[in-house]
């Protein structure tokens, strides 16, 4: 799992991030999880990726809506 993902934060927000597995430029990486900022709740909190194919289509609509930050 690389490049843009969707990931859902702790309160359960869906946003994509860009992932890259072993390196992370913008986040603190806690093994599988992540801590970065929060886009959509603006709050930092820890992030997982999502399998897209999980998600209804309304969620990876909310999701592709709302992108973080690309520049670190």
């Amino acid at each position: 799992m690389a490049g843009t993902v969707v990931v859902r934060c702790r309160a359960g927000h869906l946003f994509t991030t860009i992932w890259i597995p072993g390196a992370s430029i913008k986040s603190v990486r806690l093994g599988w999880w992540r801590l970065q900022r929060c886009p959509v709740g603006r709050h930092w909190t820890l992030v997982t990726p999502v399998r897209e194919a999980d998600l209804t289509e309304d969620e990876r609509a909310a999701a592709s809506r709302v992108r973080d930050a690309r520049i670190p």
